[in-house]
């Protein structure tokens, strides 16, 4: 007599993944913890430059965060007391990074304290161990948790954004925080902020709340042409048109709909381009253009100034073959050493010649800076390969925008030099290097090997 297999008949049925949605290699521990440093990135994307100067004690708020969250995961690995699980890393960029800025640590000859100030913005690449840990390890509702929090800081940058834009005499009543005052605005950066809210806003948009998000992208791109800085201009571009492409990609049935919302705001834009601040000093860049003089003067004015001091700092260090190979290191004044900061405005407490990369050479030289721009090369190249893919979770297309768009200021501005800036991004550039690795991973393993997909193009997407 023949009896059921009792075994098979209990064996719970097996839930497959959508595609394009990546699953991490371990088990989450917990469905609902947040991404580890999530807390601090939301802030310092809140409160943006004048949030950063907030003192905890000796430290600044945004340290003050990222410090607990280190702690706090190495707490919670140490108390787990199981087996450390196998995750992926954000790569071996981000390593050699922190070893190169830490070489040149030990060969600091000045004031150390002026040193771990330079060294700081290179130090803060350490954040991505620390999100692409946490990310692998945590759950949907997690994720989807971190999220929320990160749209709520969001959308707390637009509400006081739109009260400094309106009332900027109330700002000037409000207390200093530092060497700013509270709401007071940053424009490039915020307007990149702006950005990451409208393309978000732009991918939330569907059918029951579509006026809703429409009206936050609305007030976000608004609020930012009222602002005078084209480098924001771009990032809030850049953001909306990713945005646009994601939508495209993930669903055939949207296509339409994504390249009728895209013309309208290219429309959009070219309109209220001319009449706004921020587009009015684009198109002072040409010497016919039909803004004031005094624009045209002050836009054309301020790109000759950084040319001329881009040139100067690139002359002084191909002019030495130690400075060439490994910079002038952390510490001295490079850009006053050039006097790259004259036409800047010596004086000013400017230690960046508002450009990422050219800061990165002098102080790190062509060794740091080939890390560099193969670390900046690696997240451009996974950006589009997740445009490319389909809208992956909301997670990782926040992290894409954040990536995009402060990336785009950093190449004209002081932002990766400074936490607000380099916070954000490489907490976003941790989750994107430990995804696409641990996609990858999948790939290789096939997906005989992984029980969330059923066929290998599922396993590629």
């Amino acid at each position: 007599m023949a009896y059921p297999r009792t075994d098979v008949a209990a064996r719970p049925p097996v839930h497959r993944r959508p595609t394009g949605l990546p699953a991490a290699d371990p088990k989450p521990t917990d469905d609902r913890r947040l991404v580890a440093g999530v807390v601090a990135v939301a802030v310092l994307l809140a409160g943006s430059r004048w949030g950063s100067h907030i003192h905890v004690g000796p430290l600044y708020i945004g340290d003050f965060l990222l410090c607990a969250a280190f702690l706090a995961a190495t707490w919670a690995a140490l108390l787990s007391g199981k087996r450390p699980e196998r995750v992926h890393g954000p790569g071996i960029l981000i390593g050699l990074l922190l070893l190169v800025t830490g070489f040149r640590l030990l060969t600091v000859q000045h004031d150390l304290r002026v040193a771990l100030r330079d060294a700081a913005p290179f130090a803060y690449v350490a954040i991505a161990y620390l999100s692409a840990g946490a990310y692998q390890r945590a759950g949907e509702r997690g994720r989807q948790r971190t999220v929320r929090l990160l749209h709520r800081g969001l959308l707390l940058h637009l509400a006081w954004m739109v009260v400094a834009t309106l009332a900027p005499g109330f700002v000037a009543t409000l207390p200093s925080v530092g060497s700013t005052r509270v709401f007071e605005i940053r424009t490039d950066f915020d307007v990149a902020v702006l950005g990451v809210l409208a393309g978000l806003s732009i991918l939330r948009m569907r059918r029951g709340r579509i006026w809703l998000h429409a009206s936050v992208t609305a007030a976000a791109l608004v609020t930012g042409l009222a602002q005078v800085n084209r480098a924001g201009l771009f990032s809030c571009c850049a953001c909306v048109l990713v945005a646009i492409m994601l939508r495209v990609a993930g669903d055939g049935r949207l296509r339409l709909r994504a390249v009728l919302l895209g013309a309208i705001a290219v429309l959009a834009t070219v309109a209220v381009l001319p009449i706004s601040p921020a587009g009015q000093r684009l198109l002072a860049l040409n010497e016919t253009a039909t803004a004031s003089s005094e624009l045209v003067e002050h836009a054309q004015g301020t790109t000759r100034a950084r040319l001329i001091a881009w040139e100067r700092v690139l002359t002084y260090t191909l002019d030495d073959p130690v400075r060439s190979a490994v910079g002038v290191g952390f510490g001295p004044d490079f850009l006053q050493q050039s006097n790259g900061d004259l036409p800047i405005g010596r004086g000013m407490g400017v230690r960046s010649p508002h450009n990422y990369l050219l800061t990165t050479f002098a102080r790190l030289g062509f060794v740091g800076l080939t890390v560099v721009v193969a670390l900046l090369a690696s997240l451009v190249t996974i950006a589009v390969r997740t445009v490319r893919r389909g809208p992956p979770d909301e997670l990782t297309s926040l992290c894409v925008l954040l990536v995009v768009s402060l990336l785009i200021v950093a190449l004209l501005g002081v932002i990766l030099e400074s936490p607000f800036g380099a916070a954000p991004f490489f907490w976003a550039a941790g989750i994107l290097l430990a995804g696409e690795r641990s996609r990858r991973a999948r790939v290789r393993r096939g997906p005989e090997q992984h029980p969330l997909v059923s066929s290998p193009q599922e396993a590629i997407a």
